[in-house]
């Protein structure tokens, strides 16, 4: 059984078939009790999108974030998929959704060498979430299914990119 609503499940379904996508992770957090001293905080708050945070000196009243954590392939196929969620993010972004997507590593040596084995990218949605994580679910299920929609759209681009067993019919 899922540990995740079948919104995020679904979002997360629409990523993977993608063959680039080596994990999908997705967290959800408050934002809203987060301030300018949180940001260099080490483990779970170093990977907060600290940007957008800095933007309004915090996280506004009621503020969610819903962080999906993807992992790639490092080859070609990876780099033709990132480019490809890029470009989706971009366009979702420019249609009024609150979406960007970042890189975040490790440095490159820490105990041992971590350099080209860190790299992950990161989608990350805001909503207003007042009593519940509804809202971020729409968005999430929202999400979901415009990407698969442009993986449809794009199928013959994309080609290897689709996964054949992922195939929307």
């Amino acid at each position: 059984m899922s540990q995740y609503p079948p919104e995020v499940e679904a979002f997360h379904a629409a990523l993977k078939r993608l063959n680039g996508i080596e994990e999908v992770d997705t967290g959800l957090q408050s934002l809203e009790q987060l301030g300018p001293d949180t940001y260099s905080l080490p483990g779970e708050l170093g990977d907060l999108p600290h940007a957008l945070l800095r933007r309004t000196n915090g996280g506004l009243a009621n503020e969610a974030w819903a962080n999906t954590e993807i992992t790639l392939t490092r080859d070609e196929t990876g780099w033709l998929t990132l480019e490809f969620l890029a470009w989706w993010v971009r366009d979702q972004s420019r249609g009024g959704e609150l979406i960007q997507m970042r890189p975040m590593a490790l440095p490159p040596k820490g105990f041992d060498v971590q350099l080209g084995r860190t790299l992950k990218f990161i989608i990350d949605h805001i909503a207003i979430c007042p009593d519940d994580p509804t809202p971020m679910l729409q968005l999430l299920n929202s999400g979901a299914e415009d990407l698969s929609l442009m993986i449809n759209l794009y199928a013959k681009v994309l080609g290897p990119l689709v996964r054949p067993d992922k195939q929307e019919k």
